[in-house]
């Protein structure tokens, strides 16, 4: 009986036993269906409890784990609702999930402000976001979303200001031809639109259940290389045996094709020329300039003619 007693003497002791403490416990707030909050003052209330310190003990890892939160709840009607409403709530003990032997001391902040909006459905233009760039030597030619509109919900203040929404950002880092056969890829909408406030960007979220698909038309990226002074070539017969003076024997040209080629291309890999074969003296001639380049090249600009002289080779007499 003695040993009882005490227990009981000691449990009497510990419950008796008036703890205190202050933490800082997350705001929830809900609203009903069709109704968004536009804005509140307060995402977080610091609450002051007393209790049995055996308890209030357990509080402190319960609010540790975030097991204790104040939760509100707004019983607004659409109706007569037009745009947007404030509204203020009071933060009590019946919103704080505490124990019964908790006693709620004090709250900050006591009271919370929260705007209201209504939310309707508006169908906005598809903004496509692209993030990275194409591989060297690669660029994009055409890009296609569809659909390109696609139905979103979200405050009727907001919509009102907006037309457009955006894609979330896709990633076109080291992208070559080989990613044309892989079109279409399917893209996710960013549940936000932006909106100006006081001279600020300001991102309010948004409802979209739609995705779109996307193609792009991915190519080699082109380019102009300049080539100076490539020697023209003379090509004839055999029984040519004529003379031969070009008035110009250099040219310089300029070729375009895709960056990749260009860069690897050298003067070596250029040949111009004029056929002769058909020429007899007396000069002088005006001939056509002809090439041979690289595949996928093309030279840029006019070919200009070339001025030849044809004229006899001078025979030498044995001396007497």
């Amino acid at each position: 009986m003695a040993l009882v007693m005490a227990i009981a003497l000691w449990l009497y002791v510990i419950n008796r036993h008036t703890g205190d403490l202050t933490k800082v416990v997350k705001l929830n707030i809900s609203v009903p269906e069709g109704i968004v909050i536009l804005s509140q003052s307060a995402e977080e209330v610091i609450v002051h409890l007393q209790g049995p310190q055996n308890i209030i003990d357990e509080v402190k890892g319960l609010v540790k784990y975030q097991k204790i939160q104040a939760n509100c709840i707004v019983k607004e009607s659409l109706e007569g609702m037009e745009d947007q409403i404030k509204r203020t709530i009071s933060i009590k003990k019946e919103h704080l999930n505490l124990p019964n032997d908790i006693k709620l001391v004090s709250v900050y902040p006591s009271t919370v402000d929260v705007l209201l909006g209504k939310l309707q459905k508006k169908k906005l233009r598809v903004n496509l976001m692209k993030k990275g760039e194409p591989a060297i030597g690669y660029e994009i030619l055409n890009e296609f979303v569809f659909p390109r509109e696609v139905e979103v919900t979200g405050p009727l203040n907001v919509l009102k200001e907006v037309f457009s929404i955006n894609t979330i950002p896709v990633d076109i880092g080291g992208v070559t031809v080989g990613q044309n056969r892989t079109f279409p890829w399917e893209i996710g909408i960013d549940q936000k639109v932006l909106i100006k406030r006081d001279n600020k960007s300001v991102a309010v979220p948004v409802t979209c259940q739609d995705e779109v698909r996307l193609w792009l038309q991915i190519v080699e990226q082109q380019d102009i290389k300049s080539f100076e002074k490539i020697k023209i070539k003379v090509l004839s017969t055999a029984e040519f045996s004529y003379g031969i003076k070009l008035q110009d024997e250099f040219v310089s040209v300029r070729i375009k094709g895709p960056r990749l080629l260009l860069d690897k291309l050298q003067a070596s890999d250029i040949e111009l020329y004029i056929d002769v074969s058909s020429l007899k003296p007396p000069g002088p001639y005006k001939q056509p300039l002809k090439y041979s380049i690289p595949p996928k090249t093309e030279l840029v600009g006019k070919i200009p003619d070339v001025h030849v002289d044809i004229r006899e080779i001078a025979s030498v007499s044995e001396g007497t």
